[in-house]
This record gives C-alpha cells, sequence and structure tokens, in this order.
C-alpha cells in the first residue's frame, strides 16, 4: 500500500495543540508584555502565533502512515524523524475520539495502544483520518480480510473514500444507557467534592491574585451580610457545584452504549466529544462493581474494568467504565460481557469487631493530625475542626461494615473494600494476579488479623487491592488458593 497522509484538517489540529501548550507562558509573560506597549504585545504574539501555524503545516507535511497487511507504519518528525511500526496483532487497545467540529467532515482521531507503550501515551496516533481509513483500520486489528480498499490521501482530499471490508461480526450483547438512568448516576455522583475542593483551592490562592485591601474589603463586606447571608452564600457555591457535576457526567456518557463484538468490547460515550474504545476481553485484568453511599441506598451500581492498556486512565480517571449505572436486580447481565464474571452476586466474609475497631481507631488518627492544630492556632473558628471527629467515626464505621472477602471458585477471589463513603468490589481471576501479599505486625498477630493484598495489572504499572484487618484465616486460605496454581 502507498504512504498517506492525514486530513488537512490536521494543520489545526496540530497547531491548536502548540498554542495550548503556550497558554501558561502567554499569561506568564502578558503582565511585562503589556507595559512594553499594545504594538509590541500584537508584535511579539502575533509572531508566535504566525511560527506555529508554519510548523504545523510542516509537521502535517512530515507526518505519514502506511496501513500494511501486517502492520501500520507511522512516521512523524521535523528535525528528528521518528518511525513507529505497530504490528496488528500487538494492538491491544484501538481508541476513537470525535469532537463535535470533526463530525461535519466525518473525521476521526485514533490511538493505537499496545502492552509496551510508556505511562499514558498511545504508541501510535493518527489525529484526523476518514472513516474510510477507520473502518479499514479496525478490519486489519480484527483479523478480517481488507478487499478493493481506496483511501483519500491528502492531494485527494475532495474525493470521497470508499472501502469495502468483510461484514461486520454480529453483536452478541448491546447495553444502552437511557436518559432515567443516566439523569439518577449524574444526580447521585459524588464529583461536587473535587469541584469544591477546587473553588477552595482558588480561594487559597487569591492572596497571590488579588491585592490585600481589595481582598479584605471584600471579606468585610460579606461578614457585614450576617450569618444568614452567609450561608446563603455558602448553598449557592454548593448548587453551582452540583451542577457543573451534573453537566459532566450527562456530557460524557451521553448515549452510553456498550456492545460485545466476539471477544472485543466496545464502548461509545460523549457529546461533546464522541469517544469510543474498542478492548479486547483478554485484556481485562479485574472488574469491579463500585456504589457510592447514595447509589446503595438506590439499590444501583457501577460496573468497571481495570485493563492491561491506559486508554481507561486517560478517559475516566482511572478505570474503563463498562457500565455506568446497573440496578443491582440486574448484576447478572455482567456476565453476558464477562463471561467468567458469575452470575449470582458474590457473598463475602465480613470482618470482626476487632477489626472494625481498629479502622475506626485510624480513621480517627488521621483526623487529629489537622484537627489539633487548627484547635490550637486559629481558635476559636478552630474548634469547627471538631467535626472531623464524628465524621472520621463514621468513615470507619463504613468501612468496617462493607470490608471482605470470598474465595468464589478455584480460578476466581472477590474483595470488597469500603474507602469515602464508596464501596468497591473487586472479582480478580487468579491468572491475572501478579503477585499476594500477606501483611501483619506483631499487634495484628495477637488479635488474628492481617492485611491482604493483591497486584494486577493495571495499564503499564501496577494496581494493589488490599483488605485491612481481615482475619489471619481467611487472608492464609486467599493466599494458599494463589499459591496452589504457581507451586
Amino acid at each position: 500500500m502507498t504512504t498517506k497522509r492525514l486530513h488537512p484538517l490536521a494543520i489545526l489540529l496540530f497547531w491548536w495543540r502548540d498554542l495550548a501548550g503556550l497558554a501558561f507562558i502567554f499569561v506568564i509573560s502578558a503582565s511585562g508584555l503589556w507595559h512594553l506597549g499594545l504594538f509590541w504585545f500584537l508584535l511579539v504574539w502575533g509572531s508566535v502565533i504566525a511560527l506555529d501555524l508554519v510548523r504545523a503545516v510542516v509537521k502535517y507535511w512530515w507526518y505519514r502512515y502506511d496501513l500494511g497487511e501486517q502492520a501500520i507504519t507511522i512516521n512523524t518528525g521535523i528535525i528528528f524523524k521518528k518511525q513507529v511500526h505497530v504490528p496488528y496483532t500487538r494492538i491491544q487497545t484501538l481508541q476513537l475520539k470525535q469532537w463535535f467540529f470533526m463530525r461535519p467532515f466525518k473525521l476521526t482521531l485514533v490511538s493505537l495502544e499496545t502492552s509496551g507503550q510508556s505511562h499514558d501515551k498511545a504508541e501510535g496516533e493518527l489525529p484526523m483520518v476518514t472513516q474510510a481509513v477507520v473502518d479499514q483500520l479496525q478490519a486489519l486489528v480484527k483479523g478480517q480480510p481488507v478487499l478493493d480498499v481506496t483511501v483519500e490521501s491528502a492531494g485527494e482530499a475532495s474525493t470521497q473514500a470508499k472501502s469495502k471490508t468483510s461484514a461486520k461480526p454480529a453483536t452478541d450483547a448491546t447495553y444502552r444507557i437511557n436518559w432515567s438512568d443516566l439523569n439518577t448516576y449524574a444526580l447521585t455522583s459524588m464529583g461536587v467534592i473535587p469541584i469544591l475542593l477546587g473553588v477552595l483551592w482558588l480561594y487559597d490562592k487569591l492572596d497571590d491574585l488579588v491585592p490585600d485591601k481589595v481582598l479584605n474589603n471584600a471579606v468585610s463586606n460579606v461578614a457585614a451580610l450576617g450569618i444568614l447571608m452567609l450561608i446563603g452564600l455558602i448553598l449557592v457555591i454548593l448548587i453551582f457545584g452540583i451542577i457543573v457535576s451534573y453537566l459532566t457526567i450527562i456530557q460524557r456518557y451521553y448515549h452510553f452504549q456498550l456492545s460485545k463484538q466476539g471477544q472485543r468490547l466496545v464502548t461509545e460515550k460523549g457529546f461533546f466529544q464522541r469517544n469510543t474504545i474498542s478492548a479486547n476481553e483478554s485484556r481485562v485484568q479485574t472488574v469491579i462493581v463500585s456504589q457510592t453511599i447514595l447509589r446503595q441506598l438506590l439499590k444501583l451500581e457501577s460496573i468497571q474494568l481495570v485493563l492491561a492498556s491506559s486508554a481507561s486512565e486517560k478517559e475516566d480517571g482511572k478505570n474503563l467504565v463498562l457500565m455506568p449505572v446497573l440496578n443491582q436486580r440486574r448484576y447478572a447481565e455482567i456476565h453476558r460481557f464477562i463471561n467468567w464474571v458469575p452470575q449470582e452476586r458474590p457473598v463475602m466474609e465480613r470482618i470482626s469487631f476487632s477489626g472494625r475497631w481498629r479502622l475506626i481507631r485510624n480513621a480517627l488518627l488521621v483526623a487529629l493530625v489537622p484537627a489539633v492544630p487548627i484547635i490550637w492556632f486559629l481558635r476559636p473558628w478552630g474548634w469547627l475542626a471538631l467535626l472531623l471527629v464524628p465524621l472520621a467515626i463514621l468513615l470507619g464505621l463504613y468501612a468496617g461494615h462493607n470490608v471482605g472477602l470470598s474465595v468464589l471458585s478455584d480460578q476466581l477471589v472477590a474483595l470488597q473494600t469500603g474507602h469515602w463513603f464508596e464501596r468497591e468490589t473487586y472479582l480478580v481471576p487468579k491468572r491475572r494476579i501478579q503477585s499476594v501479599v500477606l501483611v501483619q505486625t506483631v499487634w495484628m498477630k495477637r488479635a488474628g488479623l492481617a492485611h491482604l493484598r493483591l497486584n494486577v495489572r493495571h495499564g503499564d504499572s501496577n494496581q494493589e487491592i488490599e483488605v485491612r484487618f481481615v482475619s489471619d484465616q481467611s487472608a492464609q486460605r486467599v493466599y494458599d488458593w494463589y499459591r496452589q496454581a504457581n507451586d
């Protein structure tokens, strides 16, 4: 096959990426350049923007790819040339992104991820290609024959591409989120917490951004409004955080769809950016059934996957979401997509009262570390830090109530944790476990307790799953269960 170029609109994408990288420098230098006058400000930054456009054009010209019969080859670089050769059999995850401005042109950004990539950077990327190229690449990755394929190149951008591939594989199972489930999922999210923490961080940085006189006058005016107005202001900030969290989740999981095609799991989601991730079922390391405390009360849960690729890390912050929201009564539906997941919910072996007490004690100790100096140095308002004590007790009680483990079969184990009012149940196949670690101090040994840690692969790194203060007999049982397959 002949070497091809990207779609010409890739120039704008390269240009935007370069400008986004210069945003921090622009903010730092803006005030200094402005003092030199408007002419010099516009001259300097106009030249920078123009040079970046030229660089984007040159980068586009040297960015070429070749879809061979056995592998894809991508050539990049202006001064330092780089050639990436990726066999189709090595591609673990195929990720497609389509921003809203790409849709009228039917263009897609394609990321190729293998088991040998570094951190969260894809092994290869095609920033802007047509649907014909996407269809052809998907067929090659799946090992399907590709017949009579004609792909448009940069010089043939006005000619519509046509591709004929073998018939698409039958869809074995499908899950689509409806509006009611998506709305419930967004309303019960704990995403408002990081937003509020961001507001507090911004307030803390006001000392550096706003003159002291202006800030002190603003604080005095707020204090003069009275306690009711202050409470009202706090409520407005809280409502704002909830709305932002709600809209963020709605646009992220808009028209979410999951399908299983043979051994491949395909998820599609997004409003502003339509994101499609295609991963082989064999790359699934762990299945996580996650529930916040609100969703526990509503009998709802979220199903996530730990993959041996970094696609999930970049998109969902931690793991790939398989099903955003699922009613507990429909738990058996997970088995349709991951066949080694049992159709019945696992029954967990809970920790003892002694283990629960230690979780409460540790939570209290963690809370007292910041509370004591706050109370001492920030009196009288510092006494509000005592509110951390009942919060710590509740966190310890919640963790103790939810921690557990269970050996489900000779090939599957289940671990359950409870952190920050969120319960997570990990279903881990024996063949995916990298190591099992038992931790036991002298005092824990006297009480018959131990920590159990399982290590599984997560992208190109490791994910540790730990259950704390379980009985040493239960922990030893899991340890022996794992050794039976490896001795």
